[in-house]
């Protein structure tokens, strides 16, 4: 396996000679089967071997390995990347190593966590009140974030020995000081209003005495702090241009980098793209929005509708799937969210002074900050996004004012 990954005699004997090979091996082997591509299957066996040396180094073979002890290897590898120049920050490559150690831990059995999935007493619980919400949180994706916190609390309730229908505000109070070490401030607003909404419905049903969600508090959020800065529209020309070759990885990343940023779509928006949601004789294309599941109809910009003729025709590998973007490994598949994520962030990573925002939503961010700067209404750029509300287009507004009007919002077209 490592042959196929490295060509270079020293990071050959490297990752041949390093400890539990096989096992490296056998698992990057079973990553590769399941269509993962060449550049994070680099980075997952750099982390695999970092946790290889690790399990070796303690000198107990066999025994499981817990929460903490990941998180401690993770923290130290995120500084080591930092102190490289790898990273800006150890925020990402702190989440990326402790996501890839537990599931190859897990796959060496060798792994000592409790398990996300709620007590099964409380499961029936949590997937009615997630039915419940279902006018209120339209998108799966926003369902699926819910459950994952509602279950993150209820496993930790259950760790502590406490049972639902005694929780008191404290135990709420305690949870989050226990997860705030490792939880951003955002990500602790969010779990705070999807166990605000879920001890609501809880109360009314009677599982839990009144109060506690009333006692949740949430931290404040200062205006826009979310929004990525990512690339400027000059940054996005330059990268989108900056993509050679005739390849099928060339052919289809410059599409996808042309959709992102010309319609400044979602990630899942452009992974659930289907060949038969584009209409050539029209000139339009028909995107399915994440957060509200509608379909809208857009006009097919000449450039974006040329490049994603050529990845069909020349690029995308032969496939009785009808998405759009698949893999480039066998068997080819549509890309995860993860695969979207590295490529962008590949080619953006061309860019040094764009530290953050590398990812689809920083291209997003590039075009939501073009559309106000030449001077469009926040209803005409809300529009184009997709949006609902005004209010999610006016983070967008966090831009420098003095800038507005100077370009036209046909220059969204001419990437390349």
């Amino acid at each position: 396996m490592f042959e196929t990954l490295y060509s270079y005699p020293s990071v050959l004997k490297r990752h041949r000679e390093g400890p539990l090979a096989a096992e490296r091996a056998a698992y990057l082997g079973f990553l590769a089967a399941r269509g993962y591509a060449h550049g994070t299957l680099l980075r997952q066996a750099a982390c695999c071997l970092c946790v290889a040396r690790a399990i070796e180094g303690r000198g107990s073979d066999g025994v499981p390995w817990t929460t903490a002890e990941i998180d401690r290897l993770a923290a130290s590898w995120a500084r080591r990347r930092v102190a490289r120049g790898r990273a800006a920050a150890m925020r990402w490559p702190l989440a990326n190593f402790r996501l890839v150690a537990t599931e190859f831990l897990r796959f060496l059995q060798r792994l000592d966590t409790p398990s996300l999935a709620a007590p099964s007493p409380y499961a029936q619980r949590v997937e009615e009140f997630l039915a419940a919400q279902t006018e209120r949180w339209a998108s799966p994706e926003t369902r699926r974030s819910a459950r994952w916190q509602v279950f993150a609390f209820l496993t930790d309730l259950d760790a502590q020995g406490r049972l639902l229908q005694s929780v008191r505000p404290d135990d709420v109070d305690a949870f989050f000081h226990r997860v705030t070490k490792r939880w951003s401030r955002v990500s602790m607003h969010t779990s705070a209003k999807v166990l605000k909404a879920f001890f609501r419905y809880a109360e009314r049903k009677g599982w839990v005495q009144a109060g506690v969600a009333d006692a949740i508090l949430m931290p404040r959020l200062y205006r826009h702090e979310d929004v990525p800065p990512g690339p400027n529209w000059e940054q996005v020309r330059e990268v989108v241009a900056g993509i050679d070759g005739e390849d099928a990885a060339a052919l289809r990343d410059r599409a996808i980098l042309m959709l992102l940023s010309v319609y400044g779509l979602r990630s899942g928006e452009v992974r659930r793209l289907r060949i038969d949601d584009i209409d050539w004789k029209e000139a339009q294309v028909r995107v399915v929005r994440s957060k509200s599941l509608r379909p809208q109809t857009l006009p097919l910009e000449s450039g974006v509708g040329e490049a994603i003729a050529r990845y069909l025709h020349d690029g995308r590998p032969k496939s009785s799937s009808r998405i759009v973007f698949l893999t480039l490994t066998a068997p080819p598949r549509a890309l995860s969210s993860s695969g979207l994520y590295n490529v962008v962030e590949h080619h953006l990573a061309r860019v040094a002074t764009v530290k953050r925002g590398r990812g689809p939503h920083g291209l997003r961010h590039a075009c939501a900050r073009r559309l106000i700067e030449s001077g469009r209404s926040f209803k005409e750029v809300g529009d184009h996004l997709g949006h609902r509300s005004p209010d999610a287009t006016s983070v967008y507004a966090k831009v420098d004012l003095a800038s507005l009007r100077r370009v036209a919002l046909e220059d969204l077209g001419g990437l390349t």
